[in-house]
């Protein structure tokens, strides 16, 4: 009890300077509870329950003791309601509330420690034979293990969870949800693993849907094609348990897509500064568009847009005058910046940078940021049990964009960085921002002082500090092949090293890169050459041509033309995603095209994708260590 009233002091003090202790007669205080709880006030709902809790015997006591955990946690003090939830004695509760004290202890390290969740939740606390009249508490359960492994990665294990989850639901509107949970789930899996997944035949149930999802990603399928293909998945799947608003809704989507623009105008800066990266932005679209079977309903108008950011708007005003439906563009984030603040955008937009904020709901944003990669470095070291990072960055505006997005994420999941550093990369020589790095400098000072105290030579092998997991490096291919085997050098072979897209020039050579050996990068399908879409547009010359960093544009320009027809389906679906070539794309609620990239390491001097792009879609995904 005294470990109850210490964490009551501290909720107080959190609080207290928010709102003022309620005073209600003990005959009304549960009710008074129960509707602080409901409206809200989770303050005066902790004091309520609390109270209770205190003023009550066994079993009331811990129902109270609940109670005020939930109030808690609602409020955003996940630590103080474990606490208080670890106090209940768990032999002493009813079957009841010992399921909703292990969903609740379970839903409260969710987000930041879903492996550790899961373990929470490897049988039902009570077996449900016990609680027939609350198959709520059963359904509640599946969901939690259902989102803890689709944070992990593990998406068939979620669906599967969903899919235990439906035999506990009754209402048709939360069937159909669970449903569509179930897709979604099922739609984060590779092309490649929903086949090899699809082995039993029919009636299979999981079969089933994997099936669904194979026909609900024909993008490019007509809506007779997606209806002939449903009649023969009826026929085939006879009492499968999709629902027939889930199958109607399918072919819904498909008539969407078949609307797409006839009329596509490209905002393109092809004179000036820019124009390089226009021409394979322009040639990845051409390629996109010659590909597609609709092509013939379709048409696309250039405009050079030059340097001038106005010349931006100007050009989408004359586009739309000219029967523009959609428009693609601009590139330069000076010019997006300029159609950001436009509040009335009379077509649909496909900006291909980042503004700071949008004011019209008809722009969409897509670019290639390399924060987003850092952010997914300090992800994937997260996941892979790393805690403290080391940084090493040029002393360029690229090189602090980086280094602040991994850090502010790296802090955000909880890590430490330990040391960090800058190098010149127009230099040759990296050793010493390395062994300053590396704390290599501390390690050649003891042993001059040793020699100075002995009068005689030391032998003597520096060492690198060891309060280091993982280095986070940016280095573009030339100053990459270098710092690695300096890295190497100075003690540092055995380090891990987690890089962006901007050490592999796109190009596979095996000469140059072999010193990158075990370097793990992340990037893009297109330069990793995994399957995709449109993987065949990759042996056209003409789009292959391009170099370095204008390989990564030729993809943006065919995921740029994709997604003019797919924008108003990923939005309304916000866990649906499209496989494109720069990663695995879907739209944010502020209207931004957001990727997931692939994991590589470098192996004799190539890339070799790594085993986990498919094993995590196959169900077999890293889980954070505990």
């Amino acid at each position: 009890m005294q470990k109850l009233i210490f964490t009551l002091l501290l909720t107080a003090l959190l609080f207290g300077c928010a709102e003022k202790p309620l005073r209600v007669l003990a005959k009304d205080r549960p009710a008074a509870a129960q509707q602080a709880l409901e409206s809200g006030n989770y303050y005066q709902a902790i004091q309520l329950f609390t109270q209770l809790a205190e003023e009550s015997a066994p079993p009331e006591r811990y129902r109270y003791q609940y109670s005020a955990a939930l109030a808690m946690f609602r409020a955003g003090l996940g630590p103080q309601a474990a606490q208080l939830l670890e106090e209940m004695p768990v032999a002493q509760l009813q079957p009841e509330l010992r399921m909703e004290q292990q969903l609740l202890r379970a839903d409260i390290p969710l987000k930041r420690d879903p492996a550790l969740s899961l373990s929470m939740l490897l049988r039902p606390a009570v077996d449900e034979s016990r609680l027939p009249e609350r198959m709520d508490l059963y359904a509640e359960y599946h969901t939690l293990r259902a989102r803890a492994h689709g944070r992990l990665g593990n998406h068939l294990e979620s669906a599967r969870e969903y899919i235990l989850r439906e035999l506990y639901l009754t209402d048709e509107a939360a069937i159909e949800a669970n449903q569509r949970a179930i897709l979604q789930s099922l739609a984060q899996l590779t092309p490649e693993a929903v086949r090899q997944l699809r082995l039993p035949p029919p009636p299979d149930a999981l079969s089933g849907w994997m099936e669904l999802v194979e026909i609900a990603r024909g993008y490019s399928l007509t809506p007779d094609e997606v209806q002939q293909r449903l009649k023969s998945w009826r026929g085939r799947y006879v009492g499968h348990p999709a629902s027939e608003q889930l199958l109607s809704r399918l072919l819904e989507r498909s008539r969407e897509l078949a609307t797409r623009p006839g009329n596509i105008a490209l905002l393109l800066p092809l004179s000036g500064r820019f124009s390089s990266a226009a021409e394979a932005v322009l040639d990845g679209i051409f390629a996109a568009y010659y590909q597609d079977p609709l092509r013939n309903n379709i048409t696309l108008h250039v405009y050079d847009i030059g340097d001038t950011p106005e010349q931006a708007m100007l050009s989408y005003r004359q586009a739309v005058t000219e029967g523009a439906e959609f428009v693609i563009g601009p590139l330069d984030k000076t010019a997006v910046s300029q159609l950001a603040r436009e509040r009335e955008l009379p077509v649909p937009a496909l900006a291909l940078n980042f503004a700071e904020s949008a004011a019209n709901e008809n722009l969409y944003q897509f670019t290639l940021a390399p924060e987003d990669e850092a952010r997914e470095v300090a992800e994937r070291a997260w996941l892979e049990g790393y805690a403290q990072a080391a940084v090493m960055v040029p002393g360029t505006a690229l090189g602090e964009r980086l280094s602040g997005a991994f850090v502010e994420r790296w802090h955000e999941l909880g890590g430490e960085v330990v040391t960090e550093n800058r190098y010149n990369p127009e230099s040759n020589d990296f050793s010493a921002p390395i062994k300053e790095l590396l704390n290599i400098d501390d390690s050649e000072f003891r042993k001059r002082r040793l020699q100075q105290m002995m009068g005689q030579r030391v032998e003597f092998t520096p060492r690198r500090r060891q309060d280091i997991d993982f280095l986070f490096l940016a280095a573009f291919p030339q100053q990459a092949r270098l710092l690695r085997p300096q890295l190497k050098f100075h003690h540092a072979g055995d380090l891990p090293i987690l890089a962006t897209s901007h050490l592999y020039s796109g190009v596979v050579d095996r000469d140059a890169d072999r010193d990158m050996d075990d370097i793990v990068f992340t990037d893009m399908p297109w330069t990793l050459d995994a399957q995709s879409p449109q993987r065949g547009l990759r042996k056209m010359p003409e789009l292959m041509a391009h170099r370095g960093q204008l390989q990564r544009l030729v993809a943006m320009g065919i995921d740029a033309y994709q997604l003019v027809s797919l924008v108003p389906m990923l939005e309304s679906y916000p866990n649906e995603r499209y496989r494109g070539e720069t990663g695995s794309l879907h739209v944010s609620a502020d209207r931004r095209i957001q990727r997931q990239l692939l994991w590589a390491r470098f192996e004799r001097g190539q890339p070799r994708l790594l085993q986990e792009n498919i094993m995590d879609d196959a169900g077999n995904g890293r889980q954070k260590p505990n």
